[in-house]
């Protein structure tokens, strides 16, 4: 890192924010779902920067920000869960027709999450948000004018890869909900690095391909507890028998896959003494 590493962080909170306004606007112009997964990844990597930003100078002006812009974030949660689940059931109907009723329930579902992600995207984007973000980062870059970013900043992300490792020691394979809560962590490690990636001038590339990998695998396991927990809210707690030993069965072998990897986690970042 240089020693204007704090003027480099700026230059990438601009840069992050410039790709999240070009990605609103394209999801303005048509919620297609690719439209809308790299708005979502967008704002994911604006507010790892922005939390990065606020550990090595608090302010509670950069709090409220990622606040506003994680609450833009949730409004997709549904749909994309949606739009995954429809995927997978889809594919699937062949071998397990007795999912009919809940794929047409799931397509109108779409439509209707669809409608209200139009209406969300128009109430994003406010002036004022942009105003702070401004500001916020001046105040910033006044705060660690005297700092070592070469030390600060190593150690800000060894404070987020310390939860990985925390959550790590918690995983329980007969517990999915202990693997989803190791993914948070390990998905602000990754967008972290990535929204540091051009200050921070030793990070391997393979690294970002294996924490990539490694969270996809966890998601397909959460992906399939999402199912698992909407199928019986459809089924009403009766979901058909050869549904539910498909879909139990596919969910215990993912975790198998993953648990037999998991100690990967312990490579990926090297603690600064």
């Amino acid at each position: 890192m240089s020693e204007h590493g704090g003027k480099q962080l700026i230059d990438a909170l601009d840069e992050h924010w410039r790709k999240y306004r070009k990605l609103l606007k394209a999801c303005r112009q048509s919620t297609s779902e690719d439209n809308i997964h790299e708005f979502r990844v967008s704002t994911r990597r604006l507010m790892s920067l922005i939390e990065l930003l606020n550990s090595l100078a608090p302010q509670a002006a950069l709090a409220k920000i990622r606040k506003a812009l994680k609450k833009q974030l949730d409004q997709f949660d549904e749909l994309r869960d949606t739009q995954v689940m429809l995927f997978e059931v889809a594919k699937n109907m062949p071998i397990l027709p007795e999912l009919e009723p809940f794929l047409a329930f799931m397509h109108e579902r779409e439509q209707q999450l669809l409608i209200h992600s139009k209406s969300n995207i128009a109430s994003f984007y406010q002036p004022k948000l942009r105003r702070k973000v401004k500001k916020a980062g001046k105040r910033f870059e006044r705060q660690i004018a005297n700092t070592d970013l070469n030390t600060a900043l190593p150690i800000a992300i060894d404070q987020i890869y310390a939860l990985t490792l925390e959550r790590y020691q918690e995983l329980d394979p007969t517990n999915p909900a202990s693997i989803h809560r190791l993914r948070i962590a390990v998905k602000k490690l990754r967008y972290t690095l990535l929204a540091v990636q051009t200050i921070i001038v030793d990070l391997p590339e393979p690294l970002f391909k294996q924490l990539q990998s490694y969270l996809t695998h966890m998601g397909d396991i959460q992906n399939s507890t999402v199912l698992l927990n909407t199928l019986d809210a459809f089924f009403v707690h009766k979901i058909p028998e050869a549904i539910e030993q498909y879909y139990r069965q596919q969910q215990q072998d993912l975790i198998t896959v993953f648990m037999a990897r998991a100690s990967e986690i312990l490579e990926f970042w090297q603690k600064k003494d």
